[in-house]
């Protein structure tokens, strides 16, 4: 009676509510006790199952191992936590009555249960006390611990099971072996997977297919279809598992001709299509592209089921065919299944794209109706929904009636308001985020960028650091788009060297983004050791490497790195085009620069945009070709906008043509009456010309709108701390230092020739207050500044708002001979590199 009182503790006491076994079925059970029925398969709760197993008990059948076969066999039926942590109880009080004997079906029954409802540990757990009693295992218990150790992802205790199958002679058992294939190629053990497939002397179809999926599983598609054939060649048949592991791996693969080979092997074997077949189908067409392939399979499919109206909307959202998706909903709705919250999300996302804030509403009102509101993924996509078409108060409701907020919910908040601009309610929901990823810091450094506010963007990063998020690829293309716009180039080398030492993947984005970071801080030789280590390049990355050879002018370099990049095989695009062109127009290389411009619509099929034309009415206006830049404005296909006339506004200040300038400027008043930089460059002309009354005018406009000129300034960075300088400005702290090192710089560029171009000077005063005026250039305080607070030999880097003018331009050549100094001058334009008197865009500038 041992275990009867044991057994007490987990039987309750009988509630005379419940209806109990039949005095039929007792006396059967009294009468057979060397073989008690399965009364226990009739129990559909615990309850049941409890009181069932109290009567057995009371009539001294528990100690019957058929008795408590049928008890565990029933609890795993059930697959709930608390029938088989009951069924392992009574397991555990058995033996301790009766020994081992004859229960290593009952342990093999248990480890299934643990195992088929998810708690593979459990399972695991269960196979160690049967081996520590020193029961013996079989056959059947083998496979059913290495499916518990599969799911738990428990490789070191599957690599023991397995090595006690090799102990207890079971290594030749095709079952067991098929377990093992299974179990090494979900944990991604590609080489001991093979190795036991390798040692089979028989194998049939499962060994096959658990192959196959253990490389598909690996991301080896291109194997795994080719041991799909190499199966069908040594004359095993395929099953529609088979089939559908080996078209979803065509699928991964986008390859429409081997998918089609697949196909063609499911009419030769005569295999049977089923549903899962025909969703593996739909799935591999329309990833491969194969749209009306897809399409005509479905529409055939008479019995659609909700995985093959999911697949197919699915992949519509991803190829961007968001009519379509909408269109499948609605037939859908009239003929299908009931749609779920995969479908809906398909949906919802295709509204998105659409920016279809009516249907939108309808989706959002399906899922309140039918009780989906409780899936995160589905009030994600609505909150990116509302925020796509304009709707942030319905977005924010959303967010706020959210149970569980994830941090995809708080991000899509973010991104929503980021997209519509709306910066503010960005950083306020950024900053009240509980606890923020990755992608939180991302979206919030690439809006910063976004907004150009690149000081701030880097600043974040930098408090991103001190908060111990690690950086990833994106990231750093956020942070080195900043740099770059900065012109920072001792950031820029630190960036550098914090991708290299973080061991942060470096791909084809991250190192376009590198090229054009070192290209705008004035460093193309970095900039293109960036591009000689790129193991792949797209167009994108050899326009940012041409855009390097713009920055210094090198139009020759220009073109034959576009010439490499033909070579190569990468088809032009509109935007090399343009970094192309303006490479010839910093280089003056003007019959190159047509060439390149005719041949966009004559070779490549390329018609020109307004930004072309504006390119080359730069090239021509810098080459004083004005009256030839006129009339390529006058022939444009489209209207010339008001960056266009500022081009030739620009080369008309450069070459003194009052003309011209005063009619381009008329345009721009009639395209953009507010635009008053434009107003500021015709005085500055009209003032070049000595045309004063002309001067007044202007500027008595200005006055009378209420616009100001921005005054020059020029910025140095000193040992990491920026110095900026505004011209005419005699307040600045280091003016006392300043002033008598310009003096030296005079006296020392006079003796070797220098002589101040006071056409610079736009002010009616004499000549001598110009010459003081000239001399208060804010690139020249920023270089004196330099020359005092920088060693002997050290380059000096100033970046300036506006352009360069012509005496400040010779200025810097002649310091750059006197003080043996590489002086590099970023302006609003270009990159100018001064060394040993000679600036590189060749005085072309």
């Amino acid at each position: 009676m041992a275990a009867t009182l044991h057994l007490s503790t987990l039987i309750p006491a009988t509630p005379t509510s419940v209806a109990l076994p039949n005095q039929n079925e007792l006396k059967i059970l009294t009468k057979h006790r060397s073989s008690p029925t399965g009364s226990f398969k009739k129990c559909k709760t615990m309850t049941e199952l409890k009181q069932l197993h109290s009567q057995i008990t009371k009539n001294g059948l528990n100690h019957h191992p058929l008795s408590l076969t049928n008890l565990i066999s029933s609890c795993t039926e059930m697959g709930t936590f608390e029938s088989l942590e009951y069924a392992q109880k009574a397991l555990e009080l058995f033996i301790e009555d009766n020994g081992i004997m004859g229960t290593h079906y009952m342990f093999s029954s248990l480890i299934r249960g643990f195992s088929a409802c998810g708690l593979g540990y459990k399972a695991i757990v269960v196979f160690r006390q049967l081996m520590c009693m020193g029961a013996v295992p079989d056959n059947f218990t083998f496979p059913f611990v290495l499916s518990a150790c599969t799911k738990s992802a428990a490789l070191t205790e599957g690599f023991q099971v397995h090595g006690a199958i090799v102990k207890m002679g079971f290594e030749r058992d095709m079952f067991v072996e098929n377990s093992l294939i299974h179990f090494y190629g979900e944990c991604g053990e590609i080489d001991c997977m093979r190795r036991v497939f390798d040692k089979m002397s028989e194998r049939n179809v499962v060994s096959w297919t658990s192959l196959i999926g253990g490389y598909a599983k690996r991301g080896c598609y291109k194997e795994a279809v080719s041991l799909f054939f190499e199966m069908v060649e040594v004359g095993i048949r395929p099953n529609s598992v088979t089939m559908v592991g080996v078209i979803s791996a065509c699928a991964k693969l986008q390859d429409l001709q081997l998918g089609e080979q697949v196909c063609t092997c499911i009419g030769e074997l005569e295999l049977e299509v089923n549903a899962l077949m025909v969703n593996a189908l739909v799935d591999m067409y329309m990833k491969c592209g194969a749209i009306d392939k897809a399409r005509k399979i479905f529409d055939e499919c008479v019995d659609k089921n909700l995985v093959l109206y999911n697949t197919i909307m699915s992949n519509y959202v991803r190829q961007g065919l968001a009519r379509e998706v909408l269109a499948v909903l609605g037939e859908m709705l009239k003929h299908g299944p009931r749609p779920d919250r995969i479908t809906m999300l398909s949906a919802v996302s295709a509204c998105s794209e659409l920016d279809d804030v009516s249907c939108g509403k309808w989706c959002h009102g399906y899922v309140l109706r039918n009780g989906l509101e409780g899936w995160d993924n589905v009030c994600n996509a609505i909150i990116n929904m509302y925020m796509k078409c304009g709707k942030q108060e319905m977005a924010c409701r959303v967010f706020d009636r959210m149970l569980n907020k994830t941090r995809v919910s708080w991000n899509s908040l973010i991104a929503g308001f980021v997209r519509n601009g709306d910066m503010e309610s960005a950083w306020k929901i950024f900053s009240a985020m509980p606890d923020s990823d990755l992608v939180s810091w991302n979206t919030m450094i690439g809006a910063l960028v976004q907004e150009s506010m690149f000081k701030e963007a880097i600043e974040l990063f930098r408090v991103m650091q001190s908060e111990g998020i690690t950086a990833d690829k994106v990231t750093m293309v956020g942070v080195a788009s900043a740099c770059g716009y900065l012109g920072a180039l001792d950031l820029a080398k630190w960036i550098h060297g914090y991708i290299k030492k973080k061991d942060i993947h470096f791909d084809m984005h991250l190192g376009t983004a590198l090229v054009d970071m070192f290209a705008r801080c004035g460093d193309p030789q970095s900039a293109m050791q960036v591009f000689n280590k790129m193991v792949k390049r797209d167009v994108s990355a050899w326009t940012a490497a041409i855009g390097a050879m713009a920055m210094e002018g090198n139009g020759t370099g220009a073109i034959e790195l576009f010439d490499e990049m033909l070579q190569q095989g990468i088809k032009p695009d509109g935007v090399v085009f343009v970094a192309l062109l303006t490479a010839l127009s910093h280089g003056g290389l003007v019959e190159q620069g047509w060439h390149i411009f005719r041949s966009m619509k004559d070779i490549y099929g390329i018609a020109p945009q307004a930004v072309h034309y504006g390119c080359m009415v730069d090239l021509l206006g810098r080459a004083g070709l004005l009256s030839e830049a006129l009339s390529l404005i006058n022939s444009m296909q489209m209207e010339p906008n008001d960056v266009i006339w500022g081009s030739l506004l620009a080369a008309c200040r450069v070459h003194k043509n009052v003309d011209i300038a005063a009619y381009a400027a008329e345009r721009i008043s009639e395209l953009d009456p507010e635009r008053t930089g434009i107003h500021v460059l015709l005085s500055n002309i009209y003032a070049s010309a000595g045309r004063w009354d002309d001067v007044a005018k202007v500027r008595l406009h200005l006055k009378e709108k209420g616009a100001h000129k921005m005054p020059g300034s020029s910025s140095i960075e000193i040992n990491g701390k920026i110095f900026e300088f505004t011209t005419g400005d005699e307040s600045h702290p280091e003016m006392t230092h300043i002033e008598p090192m310009l003096k030296e710089i005079c006296c020392r560029l006079r003796d070797i020739g220098y002589v101040p171009d006071l056409t610079n000077v736009l002010l009616d005063v004499n000549e001598k207050e110009k010459e003081y005026l000239l001399s208060r250039h804010s690139e020249k305080l920023a270089i004196a500044f330099a020359l005092i607070s920088t060693g002997q030999g050290m380059p000096i880097r100033v970046a300036k708002n506006l352009r360069i003018c012509s005496d400040c331009h010779s200025f810097a050549k002649l310091v750059s001979k006197s003080y043996s100094r590489e002086i590099i001058v970023r302006d609003n334009n270009r990159f100018h590199f001064f060394q040993q008197g000679f600036c590189s865009c060749g005085d072309y500038w």
